[in-house]
């Protein structure tokens, strides 16, 4: 029996700062294999990746991962903590993953625990908070900081604003990794947390020479730019980067179409979207027409009150007709293997011939669709159209990189 360690991740692209975090996460578990849940063709940001799902399948399994499955489009387009769950117990479904292991800015694993720990148990007295502190015009993260900060400092009975905990608390509340890791720690039930301190550049940071490690938002404008990153990447990612076709929410068709989908859909509709909702649909009908491009009509909305992430996913969702009302999922109902190396084979070996996956294993969606449940096909179909979506508003190919066409990622050693 191999042991296998999980990360999720989204390799958007994959960079030197993945690589040590894979094999940082080998050496702290002592795990013979990897398994990746990484996202599909759209970021948690709520945009298009810079490559397709198979082009970036097959840089993480020459860069250490020995299986990646995909977390189903519906989760990567929505909140942290729903990504974060679906990440987790798609992991866990496998019944092979014994760690789930993510990057974080502090590296504080206790802090991260305890917090994650806190929002579980006090669940409904800092949802009854968040709801006030949002009435006073604050974006959902900030505003779960602050209910945290009054929930806690209540049960301590000392001034949030003069307790260093709980400051320092907020703190970790506020950093991107950080957030996302406290929600897998939240989500875990049969794993164990492996907290990597994030080297290098921070989640979003700028280009800069002198880091050793740059951050996916800084290699993906880099590169977009035309300038050459490659001293950051591995070979496999240099080498995609300039063979491959790269897209961006301000590229190829993407606008075009945004616009189209904001303009001929009932603001009924908009509002239906799991984005939507407080009145963004009259925000985005009276911003299409002028607007130049998607990240200057995301900014003409975006507010202390809507994030930037928060309205692209709305718009995402939107362009691909996500709906509350007809996906009503909270948790993934497959586990659709994207590539495997012969580790990885081995693996999944043990999910299905030894019964430990939880949950349909996919491989071959031709074959496996007709197996499954509504609930989990009617998420499969959505998954295949995103994919079809991305492939037409790229490269305009939508029959050799379909779904229905192209085979898992197969790298023998």
């Amino acid at each position: 029996m191999l042991k296998a360690a999980g990360i999720t991740a989204e390799y958007n692209p994959l960079h030197n700062g993945h690589i040590y975090h894979i094999e940082e996460t080998r050496r702290v578990t002592g795990c013979d294999t990897v398994v990746v849940a990484m996202s599909g063709d759209y970021v948690q940001r709520g945009e298009p990746a810079i490559m397709n799902k198979w082009v970036r399948t097959e840089n993480a399994l020459r860069s250490g991962a020995d299986l990646v499955l995909e977390i189903p489009v519906l989760f990567c387009l929505g909140n942290a903590g729903q990504y974060a769950n679906a990440a987790v117990k798609l992991l866990e479904s496998t019944g092979v993953v014994s760690h789930i292991s993510f990057g974080s800015e502090s590296g504080d694993s206790e802090s991260l625990k305890r917090i994650a720990r806190i929002l579980r148990d006090k669940e409904t007295e800092i949802d009854a908070a968040v709801k006030n502190v949002r009435g006073m015009g604050c974006s959902y993260p900030a505003a779960r900081a602050l209910a945290y900060s009054e929930v806690v400092g209540k049960i301590k009975g000392t001034d949030p604003d003069n307790d260093p905990e709980i400051m320092g608390d907020i703190k970790l509340l506020n950093g991107p990794n950080d957030i996302l890791a406290i929600e897998y720690i939240k989500s875990m039930t049969s794993s164990e947390p492996v907290v990597i301190s994030r080297e290098g550049a921070g989640y979003g940071d700028p280009y800069d020479e002198r880091t050793e490690y740059q951050s996916a938002s800084a290699i993906r404008t880099q590169t977009l730019q035309g300038r050459d990153v490659s001293g950051y990447l591995p070979e496999c990612t240099a080498s995609s980067l300039k063979e491959c076709h790269l897209t961006g929410p301000d590229r190829d068709k993407w606008f075009d179409a945004l616009r189209y989908a904001v303009l001929s859909t009932d603001e009924k509709l908009i509002e239906d979207c799991p984005s939507g909702g407080e009145g963004l649909a009259s925000l985005l009908k009276t911003n299409a027409a002028s607007a130049e491009c998607w990240t200057d009509f995301v900014g003409r909305i975006k507010s202390k009150r809507y994030t930037y992430t928060r309205l692209s996913r709305l718009c995402m969702q939107l362009l691909l007709g996500i709906s509350r009302s007809k996906y009503g999922i909270d948790s993934p109902q497959y586990i659709r293997v994207l590539g495997f190396n012969d580790k990885g084979r081995q693996l999944l070996a043990e999910m299905r011939d030894c019964d430990k996956a939880a949950l349909p294993v996919v491989i071959n969606v031709n074959k496996s669709a007709a197996a499954l449940n509504e609930k989990a096909a009617d998420l499969l179909q959505l998954d295949m159209h995103a994919a079809d979506i991305y492939n037409l508003m790229t490269s305009g190919e939508i029959g050799s990189l379909s779904d229905h066409r192209h085979p898992p990622v197969m790298i023998q050693a």
